[in-house]
């Protein structure tokens, strides 16, 4: 940890909170009032030279401006903004949570009537600022914090402009935002407005439900196409996995014209929250409430039985994991390529250029107490003696598969067949894994050992935690007729930064 100022202007410095590319948030005290708040600070005398450094001053100083005209619970409050010496600061509200961003990069996934809540509280703030004229035009999970009750704070209007205010910061051929979460008309570097915000939430909401972006690239090119010309719900797995008026939802909400979006952020949360209401949302939510709160008790015993991971990370203001602003030059395609690999640069889920290292927390999500594998059923095929032929990894995109009925095991392959196999993901743990496969009744085989079907391994709802004997790598193989086989490799070692790996696979279908 950097060492940190004592004091800024009248407020006292108790500690660093997190690091972002707009500056470095504190958390402090104010004397006067006898409250704590975040102090989000920046040094814009060393933001490049010297037209951008002003540049970046007049934007901070329009950031106070802009959210001090903003009152909502949903809106993290700014309280004061000043300068101290070469840096600016602002004082805010502080949040005691964590960013979304947070709760997904552990693979904390909320149903589909929490995901549905949580957008429409987003939009509940959004509303206030379109309603004064104002664009966030950076929205994305890291700037939505959650609170220890779960109410949702919109965060860091930091990049928002105010329609129609005259300002020469954003000049012709810039953009600012984060790519992944850009609409159309944001890519294209047009003009913005509150349906600009909800497209980005429509991404946010995508991704909270599918567990994947709607747009995946891995090269710019790719993306900027993609958010262009790709519809992000042609694929029928999705349909086949979400009511019908949620599809519907999302068609709506990520359409590429703005004029075949919600009209406003007010009918959005609407609907949101009818959906999550209605009867098709409570069916699909209810299963996995359900497994969950049996699988409660067993879950706190276990990770009371397992060590210590390290301190919990909780982000408790506007900081988040990378609070980046992105500059990239739309002139020439080659600009664009060249500021956006910096936030593509990144794997998904992980933390934003400029974030602090996220401090390993104990496990949330164990679901029942570590076991071993039962004995495998009789009709259970006969643990491989070799390895077996290998299946090329799937290029496509994965698919959210329905689940078939469990077909019954065949024989395992003899030795004729003995090439290296192809593993197509991995994993680390210090202590044990679940395996949250899809279809669930995949059959899991550890390093030649049968284990029974997904299901019976996936911490929830009787499922079991599988625990690996000694550290070291074990090769786990995934089987189903109908779909390809998958090999994945665990690696079990007192450096990872979880007791229990989550081992979220999808089976590709065979054509």
């Amino acid at each position: 940890m950097r060492p940190h100022p004592e004091k800024v202007g009248r407020y006292e410095i108790r500690g660093e909170i997190g690091r972002g590319a707009m500056g470095t948030v504190y958390r402090g005290y104010d004397p006067q009032l006898g409250r704590e708040v975040a102090i989000k600070m920046i040094a814009a005398a060393l933001a490049g030279g010297r037209e951008e450094g002003d540049e970046i001053a007049a934007r901070f100083q329009r950031e106070a401006r802009v959210a001090a005209r903003l009152h909502h619970p949903g809106v993290v409050g700014v309280y004061d903004a000043g300068r101290e010496g070469e840096s600016l600061f602002l004082v805010l509200e502080l949040v005691e949570g964590e960013t979304l961003a947070a709760r997904l990069s552990r693979g904390e996934f909320p149903s589909l009537e929490q995901a549905l809540d949580i957008a429409a509280q987003a939009a509940d703030a959004l509303a206030v600022a379109h309603a004064t004229a104002i664009v966030h035009r950076d929205i994305k999970p890291g700037n939505l914090m959650i609170t220890r009750t779960g109410q949702v704070k919109v965060a860091d209007f930091g990049v928002a402009k105010a329609v129609g205010e005259s300002t020469e910061l954003t000049r012709t051929g810039m953009m600012v935002g984060s790519p992944a979460y850009m609409a159309p008309e944001q890519v294209k570097g047009q003009s913005l407005d509150g349906r600009s915000d909800l497209f980005s939430l429509g991404v946010v909401l995508y991704e909270m439900l599918l567990k994947r972006k709607p747009f995946p690239a891995d090269t710019v090119t790719s993306l900027v196409y993609q958010i262009l010309h790709e519809d992000p719900m042609a694929d029928a797995a999705i349909h086949a996995a979400l009511p019908p008026g949620v599809a519907a939802f999302l068609r709506r909400a990520l359409a590429k014209e703005r004029d075949e979006r919600f009209a406003d952020a007010a009918a959005f949360a609407a609907e949101a929250r009818a959906l999550a209401a209605s009867p098709a949302a409570r069916t699909a939510a209810t299963k996995l409430v359900a497994k969950r709160a049996a699988a409660a008790p067993a879950r706190a015993a276990a990770a009371a039985a397992l060590p210590a991971a390290g301190g919990t990370t909780i982000a408790e203001s506007d900081a988040g994991p990378g609070k980046g602003v992105l500059w990239a030059a739309l002139a020439g395609a080659a600009a664009v390529a060249i500021a956006l690999f910096l936030w593509l640069g990144r794997s998904p889920g992980a933390p934003e250029v400029g974030a602090p290292p996220v401090e390993p927390a104990p496990d949330p999500t164990l679901a029942q107490p570590l076991a071993q594998p039962e004995a495998p059923p009789a009709d259970a095929p006969e643990a491989a003696t070799a390895t077996p032929a290998p299946t090329p990894k799937p290029t496509s995109r994965p698919q959210a598969a329905a689940a078939v009925p469990a077909p019954a095991p065949t024989a395992a392959p003899t030795a004729a067949a003995t090439p290296e196999p192809v593993v197509v993901d991995v994993f680390e743990t210090r202590r044990g894994a679940e395996f949250h496969v899809s279809p669930e009744e995949a059959r899991v085989t550890v390093a030649g050992r049968y284990l029974g079907i997904a299901d019976d391994w996936d911490g929830m709802g009787g499922g079991k935690i599988y625990v690996f004997p000694a550290p070291g790598e074990y090769l786990v193989h995934l089987e189903l007729e109908g779909y390809h086989d998958a090999w994945i490799k665990v690696i079990v070692t007192p450096d990872a930064k979880r007791n229990v790996a989550d081992v979220d696979t999808e089976l590709e279908e065979i054509d």
